[in-house]
């Protein structure tokens, strides 16, 4: 993947972003009674930033090392994962409240950015064939 079609994805990956963070907070605020352990700010940051890490890994991979590609994809995967563990561990050990509002809110970002992070990786790994 060439350096413009880098900056395309990315481009369309912040319109993405805000597009998915305006109706996530619209959803979020029609339920004033429910407690959110993250703001919905927080969840979007680091979605964006662990998809732009693995996006610009696979990228340069692509460029430099193509046959690699897959396997850093998938190692990348298990990275987000362990992240997201992470991410959430403060609200896994909490006992006060229900902790699936925070769930449900954490992880469909989660795997729209999964998704997104899967249609780019085939970009790289199968790019486009031109014919001349």
């Amino acid at each position: 993947m060439k350096r413009h079609e880098f900056l395309i994805a990315l481009i369309l990956l912040v319109l993405i972003t805000g597009i998915l963070f305006a109706v996530h907070l619209f959803v979020v605020s029609g339920y004033p009674n429910v407690y959110f352990y993250y703001p919905v700010w927080s969840i979007y940051a680091f979605n964006f930033i662990v998809t732009v890490l693995i996006f610009g890994i696979l990228s340069w991979l692509g460029r430099n090392f193509p046959d690699f590609v897959g396997y850093a994809f998938m190692a990348t995967i298990i990275f987000k994962m362990a992240a997201a563990l992470i991410f959430l561990l403060p609200l896994i050990q909490m006992d006060d409240f229900s902790k699936v509002p925070d769930f449900i809110s954490f992880f469909a970002p989660y795997f729209i950015y999964l998704l997104i992070e899967i249609v780019l990786a085939m970009k790289i790994i199968n790019p486009p064939t031109r014919y001349y």
